[in-house]
Formats: structure tokens, sequence, C-alpha cells
């Protein structure tokens, strides 16, 4: 079953942590690329294994991702792989942003071809991304038309993720919203033709005449924001949800998007592993039991399975639309 989807892709440079790459025009038009960053999570898996990923709380609704996670490879003539502060290999999450449900995707019959058809796309923005000091904007992407499967075309091993819902939205609060496809108000019931007030003959020249000045206003007001969002830099989420999703990520066990979170000397001076064994003790994880956050500092309450209860302090920064950690603080 054919369809639009919109080629993304989110990775990493060796000086910031991880950053949309490609990001779909809808979203980069409304100031949300970042829930890309948030919710392409994985590791590294087996060629042909897709993670399809419903996003809830988004400017457009139904959405999902579907997409793979390899890890970045040495470049031809003899160069490096590109690599974090850490010295790690970085991660690559490269797919599709589908206007439509979890479920549904798996009913598209995506295949090899669809991915490779992205890499095509995301290739020139992931060299211009290691090139450029300091980071480039992310490229916007258009549709393209996946899921028109050729009888003979491999398809894809698709594994469905628990999905990933915005903080603060009504769908992270158990609300709801009647909405269309396409996350768009419910229209209301048109009127007929019958049910219009006529107006006097006399009365339209001024009706005409406000009707013009209100499609002027409008123009203006859509070149306002269209500046707004294209010309003027993008304010960061905020630093709320980004705490939200730490908290999130250490239940979850991804320490590790934590970790790259943090400064490059504190990188530097302490290794993942021992990062991890401050934050969870001998036990090896934790659940995160509440989350606080205010201008520049953060704090987290941690249970690790050693049943020993934890404080995280934190210091955070905005550094180029993300919020970075600068220190951090673990007690007792």
């Amino acid at each position: 079953m054919a369809t639009h989807a919109w080629p993304y892709a989110v990775s990493r440079d060796d000086q910031s942590g991880y950053q949309a790459v490609v990001v779909p025009e809808f979203l980069a038009d409304a100031g949300q690329a970042y829930v890309l960053e948030y919710a392409s999570k994985g590791q590294a898996s087996k060629p042909g294994i897709v993670i399809v990923r419903e996003v809830r709380g988004a400017v457009t609704e139904p959405l999902s991702l579907a997409y793979r996670v390899t890890e970045t490879r040495d470049e031809p003539g003899g160069h490096d792989a590109p690599k974090d502060r850490a010295g790690r290999t970085t991660r690559v999450f490269e797919g599709l942003v589908l206007q439509v449900s979890a479920e549904h995707v798996a009913s598209l019959g995506l295949t090899v071809a669809d991915l490779d058809a992205v890499a095509s796309i995301t290739a020139p923005a992931f060299s211009k991304l290691r090139a450029a000091k300091p980071p480039t904007e992310a490229k916007p992407s258009g549709a393209i038309c996946v899921g028109d499967m050729a009888p003979d075309a491999p398809l894809l091993d698709l594994q469905i993720a628990k999905p990933w819902v915005m903080p603060g939205s009504a769908a992270g609060s158990g609300g709801s919203l009647e909405a269309r496809p396409g996350g768009q108000p419910a229209a209301p019931f048109p009127w007929r033709p019958d049910d219009r007030r006529r107006e006097p003959a006399d009365a339209r020249p001024g009706r005409d005449a406000l009707i013009a000045v209100a499609i002027v206003v409008c123009a203006l007001a859509a070149l306002l924001v269209w500046y707004l969002t294209h010309l003027l830099p993008q304010p960061p989420p905020p630093v709320q949800a980004s705490v939200g999703q730490w908290c999130s990520d250490i239940s979850n066990g991804d320490a590790d998007d934590l970790y790259s979170q943090l400064s490059g000397p504190y990188q530097q001076s302490t290794s993942l592993a021992v990062f991890q064994s401050r934050l969870f003790g001998s036990g090896h994880s934790a659940t995160c039991t509440s989350a606080a956050a205010r201008a520049g500092h953060a704090s987290f309450s941690l249970r690790g399975a050693d049943g020993l209860d934890r404080t995280v302090d934190l210091d955070v920064q905005d550094q180029g639309g993300q919020w970075r950690i600068t220190a951090i603080q673990v007690s007792p």
C-alpha cells in the first residue's frame, strides 16, 4: 500500500550531543524537530530490522517513526569514523516519518528499498555535519512515496516499540482532542446555502472592502510567521521536557543518552561505566521516581535496584537550541 513519508536522520558530531540532521518540513516549520531526537532510541541492530515508534502530542497526529539504528563506520581514504569526546563510535538513527499510526505502518509493506532511498537523501547532510564547525542547521526534507512494493522486494522486519509521548501534552495527561488525520481540528458542519442570512445588495460593497482588508492582514500575518520560523533562531524545547525525557531514559536503562548530554570536560574525565555506577550503584539500574526543573537547574530522585535512594542535581544550559548538562552531583 503506497503512502507518503518524510525522510529524517538523527546523529551527533564530535562536539555536541545527538541532533536532528534531516527533518521533515512540517516539523521544522512547527519548531518540533527535537521530537525526533527524543523519540529515536535503541542500539545498533542487524540489517533489515526497523523500529516503529508512534509519537503522541506532536503538531501532527497520528505520527510514527520507522527507523533503523546503525553505527558510523570508517570512511573511505583511511579516515576514522566520527566519534564523540569519550572515543565511542556514534549511532545513526535514519528512517521515515509517517502521518499514520504505528499499527498502520506495519500494513504498508515497507521494503529495504524504502530505507535505501532515505540513505541517498541523508548522506549529503551527514557529510556536511561532519565537515561543519560549528554544526549547521538540519536539512529539511520533502515527502517521498513508500510502500509501493515490487513483487520480489524484500520486506523490512518491523518491531513496534513503546510510543513516545511529548511531556506536558494532552496525550501525556490522558486528555484527548477531537481531530482529523493530520492533527487538524474537526471542521464544523458546513452551512447549507438556504441557512445563510441574505444581505441587502447595498451592503455588499462595504463587506467586500472588509474582506479585502482581511486578506491583506492574513497575508501579512503569514509572512510574519514565516519570518519567525525560518529566519529567527528557534528556542530550545522547554527545559521540563528535556528533564522529563532524561528521567524516562534512566528508568528505561538508557543512561548513555543522558551521558551524551554532559559537557565535554566531564565526559573526558569520567567514563560511561563510572557514570552508570554513580547513578545506579551496585544494582546497575534505577527508577526515576520524580523530577523537577527550573531556570538553569534540574534534579531527579532515583531508587536503585540495590534499594538505595539517590538525589541527582544538575546544572543545565541552553547550547545551540539544546539543553546541555554542565555539572552533575549525585548524593549520597
